[in-house]
């Protein structure tokens, strides 16, 4: 009876935090360079997830699951893609010219994070549409913690997502 119980504390203590955990923080990336990125957990973060680039060269990102906990697990989910597509996509490594090559930039990231979500089966198009109406509803303070700049998220209009059947 005492091994059981034991047994049985052993298997909680090593199965609560997997209950405790998000799809945050099991997102896998991988940089420009197809190195992985390092994700780490960073309460005092004050957005969502945060790509950076280490004093070493190195990527990172930061995520904090205190922040924005209203929104949905695939809003949330879309913002560490995000994360994920400027290291992806070598936004860090080459930056902007001008204000117009950013937000393109914004928005390939945008796409890259919406299309991670709809090709892994996470989301459909109505999906997709409930996702961009959610974001699109952040208030001010709210875009202060949500990667990226305010901006209008038009993902249905300018993420070409077709299905890969």
């Amino acid at each position: 009876m005492r091994q059981s119980i034991w047994t049985v504390i052993f298997v909680l203590a090593f199965s609560v935090p997997a209950w405790a955990q998000e799809s945050l923080e099991n997102l896998y990336c991988s940089d420009f360079h197809s190195a992985r990125v390092k994700i780490v957990s960073d309460s005092s973060a004050r957005k969502l997830s945060d790509a950076v680039m280490t004093a070493g060269g190195s990527s990172m990102i930061r995520i904090n699951v205190g922040q924005l906990k209203d929104l949905s697990s695939n809003a949330r989910a879309f913002a560490a893609n995000f994360s994920c597509a400027s290291l992806v996509l070598g936004h860090l490594v080459k930056g902007a010219e001008d204000i117009y090559d950013h937000y393109s930039q914004v928005e390939n990231a945008d796409c890259w994070a919406v299309g991670k979500l709809f090709y892994n089966g996470r989301v459909d198009k109505n999906g997709v549409g409930a996702l961009e109406e959610e974001i699109n509803q952040l208030n001010r303070k709210q875009w202060s913690h949500f990667p990226g700049p305010v901006r209008v998220v038009s993902l249905n209009d300018t993420c070409e997502l077709k299905p890969m059947n």
